[in-house]
């Protein structure tokens, strides 16, 4: 049986493919407008075509046709949240909005049965709900039953908490697609459900890191299946460095307490203005908090190593969000550091279009037990 074929719109460096891959899925097309995160898509999906433009300018039937393709299964993706305040209303052509609508265009020329749309956790209340009923309008308009649901990553195994909105979307004549159920909880054992993964859990084999320091060996073997997973047999440690720290910021590090932020600081050393965890250091015995771009910033939300006086380093970074060792990013470390805080954990991707494959075995089992039913009845 050939693999059900995708499409990923707004890519990013390619979490959301990783994981459609794991499933089973052939991810034919991307398209990612920023070139560093192309260029890391690219290096690490070669069988995949990456259409590194704007995506307004792009003509993806005639793209699949120079594939020698006429169909896919699934498009998927999630365009920029900014500018949904206008969908929905007159102002149809505000080109803040335009990647929303972009995105519904794909799936209308395409017309594949299956969609997935993910985003920000609150996209289902964000500017007074507009955006989600305006998605979830037009795709029924479009033919297709959807289930929504936000989505933990630290539910699916991901050693950090995560939320993001998904929509599943499926042919109104095809088996309903049942999104993922948790496979992890706080409570080992709860019904058969594993316990969550944390932060150490995800970086404790890798090497003690000082200031301005780089370190290109392993510390010590795998310690758990999820630094297996993610070593894939790697000999060699890449991206696994910390800045170079000025003696104010030293300081400022060697006096924050393990799980402690600004507020255990001397007040000559706190900023004039901060947040609370802002300077805080990472609670190893929990999934770390969702990280952002400047994961590798002390002054960040939540980052600082819970032992070492640093901050994360991007290889922790890209442990956390669930990327493998022998994924290789392009660009300087703030634009791989962005790359990484921007992602789609690929434990998202996976679990999903599992379910998705479920519902097609499924419908695949239900037709033919229908051609069987007519082949009795005619043999009658």
């Amino acid at each position: 049986m050939n693999p059900p074929l995708a499409i990923e719109l707004f890519s990013g460096a390619g979490g959301l493919s990783i994981g459609l891959k794991e499933a089973g899925f052939k991810v034919v097309l991307a398209n990612e407008i920023e070139k560093d995160f192309a260029t890391t898509f690219e290096i690490n999906h070669c069988e995949t075509k990456m259409l590194c433009e704007d995506i307004r300018n792009i003509n993806f039937c005639d793209e699949l046709r120079k594939l020698g393709l006429k169909k896919v299964d699934l498009v998927s993706g999630g365009p920029p949240c900014q500018g949904f305040s206008t969908v929905g209303s007159k102002k149809e052509r505000d080109p803040r909005n335009s990647l929303f609508h972009e995105f519904l265009r794909v799936v209308r020329d395409l017309n594949p049965d299956y969609v997935v749309f993910e985003n920000v956790a609150g996209f289902k209340t964000l500017y007074e709900g507009k955006a989600y009923h305006a998605l979830i309008k037009e795709l029924g308009l479009l033919g297709y039953e959807t289930q929504s649901a936000v989505l933990e990553a630290s539910d699916f195994g991901l050693p950090q908490i995560r939320k993001r909105t998904i929509v599943v979307a499926w042919k109104k004549h095809l088996h309903p697609v049942s999104l993922p159920a948790p496979t992890h909880t706080k409570e080992q054992d709860l019904f058969g459900l594993k316990q969550k993964l944390t932060i150490m859990d995800a970086i404790s084999d890798l090497p003690e890191l000082k200031a301005n320091d780089c370190q290109t060996l392993y510390g010590k073997p795998p310690q758990n299946t999820y630094q297996k997973q993610l070593r894939r047999g790697c000999v060699l440690l890449t991206e696994h460095n910390s800045s170079n720290y000025g003696s104010k910021m030293l300081e400022i590090l060697s006096l924050i307490p393990e799980g402690g932020t600004v507020n255990d600081l001397p007040e000559r050393l706190r900023p004039k203005k901060y947040f609370a965890n802002t300077y805080a250091r990472l609670l190893p015995d929990m999934p770390a908090p969702t990280i952002t771009r400047n994961f590798g910033t002390p002054s960040s939300s939540r980052c600082v190593h819970p032992y070492q006086d640093r901050a994360l380093s991007t290889r922790e970074g890209a442990r956390l969000q669930g990327f493998p060792d022998d994924y290789v990013f392009y660009g300087s470390k703030s634009s791989k550091n962005l790359q990484i805080g921007n992602a789609v954990p690929p434990v998202f991707g996976k679990v999903i279009a599992e379910s998705i494959i479920d519902a097609m075995k499924k419908e695949t089992v239900g037709k033919s037990g229908n051609r069987a039913k007519r082949t009795i009845q005619l043999q009658a």
